[in-house]
């Protein structure tokens, strides 16, 4: 079928959608929402089988889907509507919740049930339910809704009854150090996280708040900070303490931010509480980088917020796998955390910086270094374990490792082009001919679309792909690794690598490429070119779109007639 996709952003859920149903045949089209006027030229240009809408936040023009049979994915169950479904879910602490593909209507989430499922409601951020439970409910939805198109004749069901009208005021989203308890401040954060934030007074001044992570030891006068650990800040509430690792200022043009950014004069008031990643703890609080043994393999957990990768995070996990290269281990898994693997440089704190052009070189700099670190473990396995989704530089930081495996459902961005033609690192022109060629290599780095680990696996981008959530992959991972690590192939691979990664030949053409790389990215940084600094400026501000890019419009390409 030709499906027409309309998004205010082409956002994990409507990637991991795009993948599902283009590798089942159909095909599909994106238009942002940009304006009602562009919307219903989309439409009449395309001239879809059908418009499905995975993340918008405003109606669909009638002349749409009065024309167009048009289906909305709603992040809610039946009795759900309006525009904070998720985080009126967590404030409200509801022990279920689902979602709805519903039919554009007159009103505004009113109209008939194509599909819906339901799920436990689990206790953690607005953004993680939305890329895990919300998605895969959401995929379940739109394949149940293409197949009753198909054979036609389905009559959805009406929406009828009372209904829960789910809009959330700024004042529901503050933090009040004094009177919430420590569940209620973490609600609160994790309602609103990513976006818009919850609000609270850190310092005498307002600020959102971002990814926060309970503390059971620390305690103080509500509202004081106590103190800091890998750029966040541990703040008392009534009953104990929290760790904040992201504000973001009150005023237009604000971006977020480490806060230890937003808040340096902290680093000299409070004290710094140093948790090395290998240091066990009996008690609950922020780790950014956990290193766990077990039956002769080292794991390293890295939970940087969204993904993003920042210089002194860069050197941090640096620090942990060189740890991991000294211990009698036979495997090093990175894990990354559930819902992203890795995205790469941190844009944020490079636009943050007194020089972005400096900033980026450091920041790609320093994710070398982490990669030719793993390049060059001559004694041990390593291997990726991407959990959650990844993109641009954490594709192939991944793919560094000797072994990579990908939960099913992992959407992959394995390309820079997006960010303002980047040429990349990470040593991709080095290890992308040797996993797919070429000429495959070419295609895949030319494509700005996302891919799934399905897609990936079956160009032999990656090893493998199993576990439908990040337990059953972790699971599965585990027992993969300690078999091979038993095996006597093990032995044999282990021989092989140190024979080939001691010789010379292969120190100078993986030097070759670094060095190459970065002579392309330098001019990216410092060239004439300013595509990418203003790629980068546009993502870190969310500015709005002003027109949606042929490479996801299909229907807006120009086509040459000979």
């Amino acid at each position: 079928m030709r499906i027409l996709f309309l998004c205010y952003r082409f956002n994990s859920l409507s990637q991991r959608l795009y993948c599902e149903l283009t590798e089942r045949g159909h095909d599909v089209s994106i238009e942002l929402d940009v304006h009602p006027e562009l919307t219903i030229e989309a439409a009449e240009l395309y001239k879809p089988d059908l418009v499905i809408a995975p993340f918008l936040r405003r109606k669909i023009p009638a002349e749409v889907w009065k024309k167009y049979k048009t289906l909305i994915v709603h992040p809610g169950p039946p009795g759900d509507r309006g525009p904070h479904a998720i985080d009126w879910a967590i404030l409200n602490n509801a022990k279920q919740w689902g979602v709805m593909l519903i039919e554009a209507s007159e009103e505004y989430d009113a109209g008939d049930i194509w599909a819906y499922r339901t799920f436990p409601m689990r206790f953690a951020r607005k953004s993680s339910v939305y890329r895990n439970e919300v998605t895969e409910a959401a995929v379940e939805c739109v394949l149940e809704a293409l197949e009753k198109f198909e054979i036609g004749n389905f009559e959805p069901i009406p929406q009828s009854g009372e209904f829960t009208w789910n809009k959330i005021d700024r004042e529901d989203r503050r933090v009040d150090w004094g009177k919430d308890d420590t569940q209620t401040v973490l609600r609160k954060i994790y309602a609103s996280d990513s976006q818009p934030g919850a609000i609270g007074i850190v310092e005498g001044n307002e600020y959102y708040l971002y990814n926060a992570y309970p503390e059971e030891q620390l305690k103080g006068k509500p509202g004081e900070v106590l103190a800091h650990r890998d750029e966040a800040i541990c703040i008392a509430t009534r009953d104990g303490a929290v760790w904040i690792t992201h504000l973001r200022e009150v005023k237009k043009e604000s971006i977020k931010l480490p806060a230890l950014r937003i808040l340096p004069h902290l680093a000299d008031k409070v004290p710094e509480l140093v948790i090395k990643p290998w240091e066990r703890v009996d008690f609950k609080t922020y780790r950014e980088i956990e290193y766990v043994e077990e039956e002769g393999i080292g794991y390293i957990y890295f939970r940087f917020y969204n993904g993003a990768m920042s210089t002194e995070q860069c050197y941090r996990l640096l620090e942990t796998i060189r740890y991991a290269k000294r211990r009698p281990i036979k495997a090093i898994v990175l894990l990354g955390q559930e819902d992203f693997f890795s995205n790469g440089m941190n844009l944020n704190t490079i636009e943050h910086s007194e020089s972005p052009p400096d900033e980026s070189w450091r920041n790609i700099n320093a994710i070398d270094d982490v990669c030719e670190e793993i390049l060059k473990t001559t004694d041990k396995l390593t291997v990726a374990g991407m959990q959650g989704n990844a993109g641009a530089g954490g594709v192939f930081m991944a793919l560094n490792c000797d072994l990579v495996y990908a939960r099913k459902g992992v959407v992959l961005n394995p390309h820079y082009k997006n960010i303002g033609n980047l040429y990349g690192s990470e040593f991709w022109t080095y290890i992308l001919p040797k996993r797919v060629g070429l000429d495959k290599g070419k295609e895949i780095m030319d494509n700005r679309m996302p891919i799934s680990s399905y897609t990936a696996f079956k160009v032999g981008l990656i090893d493998g792909v199993f576990g439908k959530t990040p337990l059953e992959f972790r699971k599965i991972l585990r027992s993969k690794i300690k078999e091979f690590i038993n095996s006597p192939e093990y032995h044999k691979f282990i021989e092989n690598k140190k024979r080939e990664r001691t010789n010379p030949k292969w120190l100078e053409e993986i030097q070759k490429a670094r060095k190459h790389e970065l002579e392309r990215m330098k001019l990216n940084f410092y060239g004439f070119d300013t595509s990418y600094h203003i790629a980068r400026y546009y993502f870190v501000h969310r500015k709005p779109h002003f027109r949606t890019p042929p490479y996801l419009a299909k229907h807006r390409r120009k086509v040459n007639i000979d």
